[in-house]
């Protein structure tokens, strides 16, 4: 297994991209055509305790989402979150790359509403396969904002300074995450087959519950199945349906559960245990909660 080097502040992501010394100490715009990956930090695993967001530009290839692969040739957006972890394969020599990467501490935010809001922003636990793929309008609007945030922290600061920078940072992620949605609306067509996978992989877990004791489906189990992150897969979902995953789970599992209910002389407990769960009661639970109703009630009403 290759070794892993922890990182954790601006100062030494600036170091390691660019050899340079960091503009501020908890925000610095890296400019992509400096960027310079040394032989020392190849194959190496880097955990990185900060956000990034990063946008390349001439990232020739294809992106895949799902079992499938899209052919892109603009500014793709990728967004990481502290304590995730990417190996680096290739090096890279000044002028290789184009774009820009927009690394800041989560100190930064200490004082701000994003230090909360961020979290909502799902796609800072995506993949890297699942990355935005920008149309040259949305890429301006970003690099607009980043020039501005750049522009901040070379220039003395004041009283202003961190309100400005915090303010830019907090619109540039609105930015993203819309964007990131408008994705899911333009690929409906690829999505919806997703849905319908998940689907069919709920059904299937349910089936086999009963005579293989694999228990319930979880959001984690779909998502690998899927090869997507739990997280792109439980907004793609949202998206397309209005639930996430783990609703899903539990809308496909009442739909079981009352087919049965109605169809077998079976005990709530049995349907219980052929669905999955470990405790009947749990069973109860959800469906009440579902269907404003105990198994038993609803048996008895239909």
């Amino acid at each position: 297994m290759s070794s892993l080097i922890e990182i954790n502040s601006v100062a030494e992501v600036v170091q390691m991209y660019t050899g340079k010394a960091a503009n501020h100490p908890l925000i610095h715009v890296v400019d992509l055509s400096e960027v310079r990956i040394e032989q020392a930090f190849l194959n190496k695993r880097l955990c990185c305790n900060l956000y990034s967001l990063v946008m390349k530009k001439n990232a020739n290839g294809q992106v895949r989402y799902g079992r499938n692969h899209y052919d892109f040739s603009h500014g793709v957006i990728t967004a990481f979150a502290p304590g995730q972890i990417i190996e680096v394969e290739e090096g890279y020599q000044p002028g290789d790359l184009q774009g820009w990467s927009l690394t800041f501490h989560p100190d930064f935010l200490l004082q701000h509403p994003l230090r909360e809001k961020i979290k909502q922003y799902g796609y800072f636990s995506y993949d890297i396969h699942e990355a935005l793929h920008a149309s040259e309008y949305e890429q301006q609007i970003l690099s607009q904002m980043v020039a501005e945030i750049d522009r901040e922290t070379v220039q003395n600061h004041d009283e202003f300074s961190l309100d400005i920078l915090l303010s830019t940072v907090d619109l540039l992620l609105k930015y993203t995450d819309r964007y990131f949605n408008r994705q899911f609306l333009t690929r409906k067509p690829f999505y919806q087959d997703s849905v319908e996978q998940v689907l069919h992989l709920i059904d299937d877990y349910l089936e086999r519950a009963a005579t293989e004791e694999t228990g319930l489906p979880t959001v984690a189990q779909l998502a690998n199945d899927m090869n997507m992150s739990a997280n792109y897969l439980s907004d793609l979902l949202r998206k397309q349906t209005g639930k996430n995953t783990q609703e899903l789970i539990h809308q496909q599992l009442i739909e079981k559960a009352k087919y049965r209910l109605l169809n077998s002389e079976d005990s709530v407990s049995t349907i219980a245990y052929q669905l999955g769960f470990e405790y009947p009661q749990y069973f109860s639970r959800i469906f009440k909660k579902k269907t404003q109703m105990t198994p038993q009630e609803y048996r008895k009403l239909h």
